[in-house]
């Protein structure tokens, strides 16, 4: 999936946060989304998720609450051709976004761990992972939480 639009306006397809949960219908057919993965069965209005092919779409309230990205099985591509996977190296990805002319800066974050985040002018968070030695690139996501 090319992510270049995403990073740049923090929409995916048509899709944005705040949106209501039947746009995503309109855009991705139900079939493909598969079953709602329920945060709390017992209490459904706690919200649920869809996942397809790397895509993360959390759902709270009724409405798109996070579009997220999860590279440990699915590689994204930038600029339609350069392929990012949890081992690229953050000075790559920092250039990668400066050859598609995205905005960026570091975010501090309280996080647990050792994580380092980069927010992009579309408010996309890129979360890098450092952890016993080993570096990951663990998610790209845009979430309400980002705009409270």
């Amino acid at each position: 999936m090319n992510l270049t639009n995403f990073l740049k306006t923090g929409k995916f397809l048509k899709l944005k946060i705040g949106l209501p949960e039947k746009k995503i219908y309109s855009v991705l057919k139900k079939k493909y989304l598969g079953k709602k993965n329920y945060f709390n069965k017992l209490n459904k209005d706690e919200g649920f998720s869809y996942y397809y092919d790397g895509l993360q779409i959390i759902i709270v309230d009724s409405k798109i609450h996070t579009i997220g990205f999860d590279l440990t099985y699915n590689p994204i591509t930038l600029l339609n051709n350069i392929f990012i996977y949890p081992e690229t190296s953050l000075e790559l990805i920092m250039k990668y976004l400066d050859i598609a002319d995205i905005e960026w800066c570091f975010e501090k974050r309280n996080h647990y761990g050792r994580e380092l985040t980069i927010r992009t002018e579309g408010n996309v968070l890129i979360s890098c992972i450092y952890d016993k030695g080993n570096y990951r690139l663990s998610k790209f996501q845009i979430s309400k939480d980002v705009f409270d």
